[in-house]
């Protein structure tokens, strides 16, 4: 991309101002560029670092400006904030999720990266990237992997157990073989058990059950950036348990017998579901 930075080296200052940047980590403050120059100064002066961020207004304009870096930077990353009301919608939420645990994973992985994001996404509250790290589980060919403790670190790590996997975000154990379709990668992985010792990993093709490629050990990250185990799932469950009374009392009084059976079971099926291994 030599071909990119060169006409920047022609302009006045910039060799001044990119080693202020590299040897004096000093701020720079640039004015007099055009829409069209900005993303070419930024890709040029970040030259030499790993990690660099952009950060916008706006996600609608953080999205503009993560598809024209594309054409200078294939690293390029979109870090989007979290959508205070459509962020637990089925629409909306799995894809922000996806992204953000994607860009985390690359960060963690000390891979080079431009991440482009938001004001509104870095004022949010985060969870240290250390708390990440320490939930990735590990499977290795040869190893041993317990059935039951895998399936309970995956719902902690948000991963939903189906009979088939489907989506990214899901899992399934039957037979000696665990499907695992890990939220940041393009094909899930299928576990093959000789009783608890790993003896082949492998990535499918959702559609076909064909194998992609054969795989030493694999790495699965987290469906949620929240990973909760099941003394905090507990803890949780008791007391939106607790509410639950509380507000069905509230109904019945109010002859609401509807509204309260209706809140009753969705609850139950809550409870299946979180605990449900």
């Amino acid at each position: 991309m030599r071909a990119l930075t060169a006409p920047l080296k022609d302009l006045a200052g910039y060799e001044e101002m990119l080693k202020q940047l590299q040897t004096q980590h000093t701020v720079l403050a640039l004015s007099g560029c055009v829409d069209s120059q900005k993303l070419h100064m930024v890709y040029g002066l970040g030259e030499g670092f790993a990690c660099k961020l952009i950060v916008t207004f706006s996600d609608l304009r953080a999205r503009e400006i993560y598809e024209d870096y594309k054409l200078y930077d294939r690293n390029v990353m979109l870090f989007p904030a979290k959508d205070l009301i459509f962020y637990q919608a089925d629409v909306h939420g799995n894809q922000l999720t996806t992204q953000r645990i994607k860009c985390l994973r690359r960060i963690l992985e000390g891979r080079p990266v431009t991440v482009v994001t938001t004001f509104s996404a870095l004022m949010a509250p985060q969870i240290p990237l250390s708390v990440l790290r320490d939930s990735v589980v590990s499977i290795q060919k040869r190893g041993t992997v317990n059935e039951a403790d895998l399936a309970a670190s995956l719902v902690a790590m948000g991963y939903e157990k189906n009979y088939q996997v489907e989506a990214p975000g899901q899992f399934s154990i039957r037979g000696g073989i665990v499907d695992i379709f890990d939220l940041t990668e393009e094909n899930p992985y299928r576990i093959e058990l000789w009783g608890e010792e790993v003896d082949s990993i492998r990535s499918f093709d959702i559609l076909s059950q064909r194998s992609v490629e054969k795989l030493e050990s694999v790495q699965i990250y987290p469906a949620t950036e929240l990973v909760l185990n099941r003394e905090k799932l507990e803890t949780g469950m008791k007391r939106i348990e607790a509410e639950t009374k509380r507000t069905v009392k509230k109904f019945k009084e109010q002859f609401k017998t509807e509204e309260a059976h209706r809140l009753q079971t969705q609850v139950k099926q809550l409870v299946e579901e979180v605990f449900e291994f």
